[in-house]
């Protein structure tokens, strides 16, 4: 390896913002992996308590009502309510970074009729505080799952249905930056 491709090489490691494709936050616990594989098959999946029936997000190894171990992912009904939205202006991430350039990322906290409050990606502009949606979950970019809100009468039981709502937010593609390394 000559000099250059080496100093390019370190460049690319220590300097996220020189990168040509920035992708989101990877970091994820075990039990954050398990949450993700729970997911792949189904639309929405919870950790449910077998001795209580609680669901419960995010995932944990006790249960938050009765303290057992037994709990398991299950499918859980989509629907909720949208609790609040906020509108992202600034990141620290460079996926981030560079999607803002554009116009500002919404955010959401939805309290499903399951009963857990999870924070999500918003897939519809026209959304407000109050406005019944649902929730579905989806790998990004950096195949960590996600959770994303749509309007409640916005299709979502196809997995090709939801994978067009991730495509149309941009949550399945790196950020590009002309002249990367």
């Amino acid at each position: 390896m000559i000099k250059s491709e080496k100093t390019l090489r370190r460049l690319k490691l220590n300097r996220p913002s020189l990168r040509a494709r920035a992708r989101p936050p990877k970091q994820r616990t075990p039990l954050g992996a398990q949450f993700g594989a729970a997911n792949l098959p189904v639309a929405l999946a919870m950790q449910t308590c077998t001795a209580c029936g609680h669901v419960q997000y995010p995932p944990t190894e006790l249960c938050g009502e009765c303290l057992e171990d037994a709990l398991i992912y299950r499918p859980i009904s989509s629907n909720g309510t949208l609790l609040t939205r906020s509108e992202l202006h600034h990141s620290l991430w460079e996926y981030f970074k560079r999607r803002l350039k554009s116009k500002s990322w919404s955010m959401g906290s939805v309290q499903l009729d399951a009963g857990p409050v999870v924070i999500v990606h918003i897939g519809d502009e026209t959304l407000q505080a109050g406005d019944p949606v649902q929730v579905f979950s989806h790998t990004d970019a950096s195949q960590s799952t996600v959770l994303i809100a749509v309007n409640a009468a916005t299709p979502i039981s196809a997995a090709a249905e939801r994978r067009a709502l991730v495509q149309r937010l941009g949550l399945d593609q790196p950020a590009v930056r002309e002249g990367g390394i």
